[in-house]
């Protein structure tokens, strides 16, 4: 496991960071370790701050940080949006919960996403979007997608929970309109895991085994959807840990976690490196 990619996770789920809660009036410790991350990075970076309801009458505010690399071609497609959320459950009492898989995992692989597409060859500008507050109702995500003229947009790649479990499985739930770009991620090679496809909610239902969970809604992809952006969301599936002072990151295979990562990146690297016309 590359030595980045692991001290960003440690960082993320440390005591200092308390569980990464959402609600703060200025940006919290986790917002500014990623600010500082992506500026190292050399990347144009803000924080976006929004305001959103908390409780039955109390308003509390989040913050996303957003990270652009341009498009470095002559001719230049549309953007992509690639998100994580950063933001956990915080703390109760003397129990942290560090959401180490959900979604320090998804947070630090999109780091790791950036560092390489910084020397790519980019036919698309990319944003890379933490977003702040999924967990009190996608917050982050909305707020941003409602901000964005989706003329201008192609498409949302959505990280969350990337840490696999027993099963090795990677699951990439797609809307139909993001068929073109899950070619290009056909093409590649899985390394060390199983790669599962869904083009709805009910297959991805089906492939995980749980009936229960509104897959669309489940993560800040819903908030692209919402606003007629193709999307793809990456994630592990089902955790016992999810939500549980046990999602640590001593749960996590960092070798698998490793495997899945650079597949991304490739994928990543591999879609913007594609001609205008390769995805139509």
């Amino acid at each position: 496991m590359s030595q980045q990619l692991f001290n960003d996770l440690v960082t993320l789920t440390s005591p200092a960071h308390a569980g990464r809660n959402a609600g703060s009036d200025e940006p919290n410790i986790s917002a500014q370790f990623l600010y500082e991350r992506f500026n190292q990075l050399g990347l144009q970076t803000q924080y976006q701050r929004f305001s959103f309801k908390s409780g039955f009458s109390s308003q509390a505010f989040g913050h996303n940080v957003v990270a652009k690399l341009p498009c470095n071609t002559e001719r230049c497609g549309k953007a992509i949006v690639v998100s994580a959320h950063y933001d956990h459950l915080g703390t109760k009492g003397s129990k942290i919960y560090a959401g180490a898989n959900d979604n320090a995992s998804g947070t630090a692989a999109l780091l790791a996403v950036a560092q390489q597409l910084k020397n790519a060859k980019r036919f698309y500008p990319v944003i890379l979007l933490a977003t702040d507050a999924e967990e009190k109702g996608l917050h982050g995500a909305k707020h941003y997608a409602s901000q964005i003229n989706k003329q201008e947009y192609a498409l949302n790649i959505n990280l969350d929970m990337l840490a696999l479990n027993q099963k090795s499985t990677l699951y990439v739930m797609h809307s139909r309109t993001a068929k073109p770009y899950v070619d290009v991620l056909t093409r590649l090679q899985a390394d060390d895991f199983k790669l599962k496809l869904a083009s709805s909610p009910q297959r991805m239902r089906r492939l995980v085994g749980t009936e229960r969970v509104d897959w669309l809604k489940a993560s800040d992809h819903y908030a692209f959807h919402r606003a007629g952006l193709p999307y793809l969301y990456f994630g592990m599936g089902e955790d016992k840990n999810h939500h549980s002072v046990k999602d640590t990151i001593e749960q996590i295979d960092f070798e698998k976690y490793q495997h899945v990562v650079n597949f991304i990146s490739d994928f990543m690297v591999a879609l913007l490196d594609c001609p205008l016309d390769c995805t139509s």
